[in-house]
């Protein structure tokens, strides 16, 4: 996948302490801001606000510091509760389309595919198959995709 090969990538360049407590502080608070309010539609101007930087400069040092730029935090963020909602849920996919933030059907649907290898609408199905009744208890199955990198290290696109 591309923005893992982007993360190992921004991961590879860090270099010791890059930030001061009080700046990575900062990143922490916005980084917090961004995961409550992934399903609001949040500037990159206010997250820097929250953070006390510019913009541009926040973008920059959030990729450094937590290996992925807040475009792609809330993004990933999306599709983790989007997940956890067609396991959960009897809701359409277009509804939690709507519910984690997005605007567009399309949009969802394609970026859920290229981050899961599976549209929405496979993996209620894949997963109603693998777990039968219980996938409604998803916390017992729902393996988030930060624990399967660290436990499966970044995956080959290549293989499948």
């Amino acid at each position: 996948m591309r923005t893992e090969l982007r993360r190992t990538e921004l991961a590879g360049r860090r270099e010791g302490h890059l930030f001061d407590e009080v700046t990575f502080a900062r990143l922490c608070r916005a980084r917090d801001y961004l995961g409550d309010r992934y399903c609001e539609r949040v500037t990159l101007e206010n997250a820097a606000q929250k953070a006390c930087l510019l913009r541009f400069h926040f973008n920059r040092i959030f990729a450094r510091a937590f290996g992925e730029t807040p475009h792609e935090f809330v993004t990933r963020r999306r599709i983790e509760e989007a997940k956890k909602l067609l396991l959960r849920d009897t809701h359409s996919v277009t509804d939690i389309c709507f519910a984690v933030g997005y605007e567009s059907l399309g949009s969802f649907s394609t970026r859920f595919r290229s981050l899961t290898g599976l549209s929405p609408a496979s993996f209620r199905r894949e997963a109603r198959l693998a777990f039968g009744g219980f996938a409604s208890h998803w916390p017992l199955y729902f393996i988030p995709a930060c624990y399967q990198q660290f436990v499966l290290g970044p995956q080959d696109d290549s293989q499948s």
